[in-house]
């Protein structure tokens, strides 16, 4: 059994293969965007983890250099303070973006700023507050609190990525 070839088959098999690949962008697009985003929100979860671990690795550093001082041995735990020294410098990066975004949303309108105190008290600060609570200070419901969450975390992924932050919402609308 032979198959015809035919200008028209081409076409058809051209146009198959090129929505194939439109649909295969798009959900990598999609991906790339969704990733992004959940690393903003992994990063927000994890701030307080982070922060005692930075504290922890100070401790173990003075803690170490004690010992290697009082019994002349040297302790060698260089993959930690790797660990370490990259934890540090995230949360530089991660405390620089914060300060801004908290400066821009002080300066911007009172929505802003409840965005960055949602934020704040759901993830930096020591005073942990639910959705819940939050909702409850500024007299709204809980939904508007989730809503000003995703939007915040929508704006720090910007600080964070940049360009690509942007891009994904044009992509993603």
């Amino acid at each position: 059994m032979s198959i015809e070839v035919t200008s028209e088959l081409i076409e058809d098999i051209a146009s198959a293969v090129a929505k194939k690949q439109r649909k295969l962008t798009r959900k990598q697009q999609k991906f790339e965007t969704n990733r992004r985003l959940r690393n903003t929100r992994m990063l927000l979860e994890h701030y307080r983890p982070l922060t005692d671990h930075i504290l922890l690795s100070e401790k173990s550093e003075v803690e170490t250099m004690e010992y290697e001082v009082e019994h002349g041995t040297v302790i060698r735990l260089e993959s930690v303070g790797k660990y370490h020294e990259k934890s540090r410098q995230l949360l530089k990066y991660i405390n620089m973006a914060l300060a801004m975004y908290k400066e821009r949303c002080v300066n911007w309108d009172d929505l802003a700023y409840r965005r960055y105190r949602t934020i704040e008290w759901l993830y930096l600060s020591t005073t942990h507050l639910s959705e819940s609570e939050i909702a409850k200070y500024y007299n709204v419901d809980r939904s508007v609190i989730n809503r000003d969450k995703d939007r915040a975390i929508n704006e720090l992924s910007v600080l964070l990525f940049g360009i690509d932050a942007i891009l994904d919402g044009f992509i993603s609308h």
